[in-house]
């Protein structure tokens, strides 16, 4: 996805906003993007979707979409992984219909798939849709994103294999899953640049990219996602050293704050970007 700038925003209208007003809003506030949650049911109201596109416009607040949970495109039966393409294409139309640029999705479960073989179902789903989006005109980009659950299909070394594999395909990155999937693993600035560093090397310029971000706790095992927690819990990963990263590289990305409170983390994560912009 073509960027200008580092955009952030909340996953989801914002929680101190009415949502008839939530795009001026975000804007007053100082923010300039939005994902657009349809993780229950996509809709389907092209002229509303339209609208509610139209207004984001206006205000400088560029969307993406999450799509449905329900999507498990390395499902065990030839019928469920046609109905998580048909959800996923419903979702890329609707992004389509409101000018969002890139829909993010759980890509699935390895259930009794070995590793290899669920990657192998699901790039050969991603393909058919892609042919589908391709036919229609959909020219609305596919993000798999990294999960934090080690059962689930989405690894970062899995998102970036469907990445490189699918044409039109480039992965949603989640810190906050990457941190507690493998028990924890972000501890600073270093563990940061390691994981960009296998991204370039497999997809190549970290420009575009879409981030989620926010502090994870992880289950009782310290292995996968428990819950998710404001800025500054304690629970991890901090922010800091990836601000750090993004400002001094001039990194252009789509920073979508999965906090419990929202855009009031979109601002906090973007004060603390601009005060290593500053220098300070």
């Amino acid at each position: 996805m073509i960027l200008d700038r580092v955009r952030f925003g909340p996953a989801g209208f914002p929680i101190d906003s009415p949502k008839e007003r939530a795009f001026e809003y975000l804007r007053k506030i100082g923010l300039s993007g939005m994902e657009y949650q349809a993780v229950r049911r996509v809709p389907t109201n092209e002229k509303e979707l339209k609208k509610l596109g139209e207004e984001a416009k206006e205000n400088d607040i560029l969307l993406t979409l999450h799509a449905p949970y329900a999507i498990n495109l390395s499902a065990e039966t030839e019928e469920k992984i046609k109905g998580s393409i048909n959800r996923l294409l419903s979702a890329a139309k609707a992004a389509k219909a409101m000018g969002a640029l890139h829909v993010t999705f759980h890509p699935g479960y390895y259930l009794k798939r070995s590793r290899n073989d669920a990657l192998r179902v699901a790039i050969s789903a991603l393909r058919e849709l892609r042919e589908i989006m391709t036919s229609e005109g959909i020219d609305v980009e596919l993000g798999p994103e990294t999960m934090g659950k080690p059962s689930q299909l989405g690894s970062l070394d899995d998102v970036l294999e469907m990445a490189k594999s699918v044409e039109g395909v480039s992965p949603t990155i989640d810190f906050a899953h990457l941190h507690v999937r493998d028990g924890g693993i972000i501890k600073g600035e270093d563990d940061y640049r390691s994981i960009l560093r296998r991204i370039e090397r497999e997809i190549g310029d970290l420009n575009g990219l879409v981030v989620h971000f926010t502090e994870v706790e992880a289950t009782s095992s310290g292995y996968g996602e428990r819950m998710h927690h404001e800025l500054g819990s304690g629970y991890g990963p901090d922010f800091h050293p990836l601000a750090k990263i993004i400002a001094e590289n001039g990194l252009k990305w789509f920073i979508v704050s999965e906090s419990p409170i929202l855009e009031r983390d979109s601002v906090k994560m973007k004060e603390i970007y601009e005060s290593f912009l500053r220098g300070s």
